[in-house]
């Protein structure tokens, strides 16, 4: 008969307990069946539909789908002028061109007409749309925001019968 030293002999229940078990996470980790949550795109949009202000519209476009991947403001620190453009692919999809109060679009803080001339002051960098915190010139307050890159020009916009 073998001798061990005391305690350092486990039962065999224990063992087998422990083998099972690790099995187990070995066998739920890899299997491919329906995943424990839903992919981090749709538990936030659906977190950001529960908070977003029910005025703010759907974008003609695709938005950033995770906030955790957006960049951080930096101050624009060009001079340069930029106007407001309510065109997406050629068709006009905003008259008026609506400003948010950040990239997660939750509220509508401002609006200028398409055309509106506007001073850049930040500028993020994100992985789908890169967004601008703008103040349109001349308006009173309220009359700053972010607005998405697409309803953005850093060419004078035409504003005529032709583009409605």
């Amino acid at each position: 008969m073998c001798q061990s030293r005391p305690g350092s002999h486990k039962p065999p229940a224990v063992t087998a307990g422990l083998v099972l078990m690790l099995w187990l996470l070995v066998a739920c980790a890899s299997a491919t069946a329906v995943p424990p949550h839903p992919p981090l795109d749709a538990t936030y949009a659906a977190q950001l539909a529960a908070l977003r202000d029910p005025a703010v519209p759907e974008l003609p476009f695709a938005d950033n789908p995770d906030p955790s991947q957006c960049g951080i403001p930096s101050r624009w620190g060009q001079e340069d002028l930029a106007w407001l453009t309510g065109l997406y692919e050629g068709q006009m999809v905003q008259e008026e061109v609506l400003l948010y109060d950040s990239h997660l679009r939750l509220k509508i803080t401002a609006s200028a007409p398409h055309g509106s001339q506007v001073r850049v002051l930040l500028f993020q960098q994100n992985p789908v749309i890169d967004y601008y915190l703008v103040k349109v010139a001349g308006a009173e307050p309220p009359n700053e925001g972010w607005v998405p890159a697409p309803f953005l020009s850093f060419e004078a916009v035409e504003t005529g019968p032709e583009q409605e």
